[in-house]
């Protein structure tokens, strides 16, 4: 009987995650569309520099309420809020960077293949931090 509960316990549990997983991705996707909407639009008029500071700003915010209402279930705090930035922080200068130096510099990758490796890596770290700090209790 135990074993049955525990079972049961565990697939409801793997469904759960799996769920929020193909949410996450659905929410990134929304969001890089944004991010990159956002600059082509302003790049002529407003410069390379604050089109992608913009976009990235706007797309982070709409990242995070989607994030905590619809990916995670969960309310926006100010720990959660902290957590996201320090997470999309690390995400995009040691992960991404960290990971395309590698590739590139070290592996000798082209810079299209080191892409994709990349991308995949930044997505399931980013899932994985962002999971964690929205488990944190405030």
């Amino acid at each position: 009987m135990a074993a049955s509960i525990n079972m049961k316990h565990y697939i409801y549990k793997t469904i759960k995650q799996n769920k929020q997983f193909i949410r996450f991705c659905i929410v990134g996707g929304i969001c890089t569309l944004l991010d990159a909407s956002i600059y082509y639009l302003f790049c002529n008029s407003l410069g390379y520099t604050k089109s992608i500071i913009m976009g990235y700003l706007i797309s982070l915010c709409l990242n995070y309420i989607l994030t905590t209402y619809w990916t995670f279930s969960s309310k926006p705090t100010l720990l959660n809020a902290i957590g996201v930035i320090v997470v999309h922080l690390i995400n995009c200068f040691i992960v991404r960077l960290g990971l395309m130096h590698l590739f590139i510099d070290v592996f000798d990758f082209n810079n299209s293949i080191a892409y994709i490796p990349t991308i995949i890596i930044s997505i399931l770290f980013s899932f994985c931090a962002i999971r964690f700090v929205y488990q944190l209790k405030s």
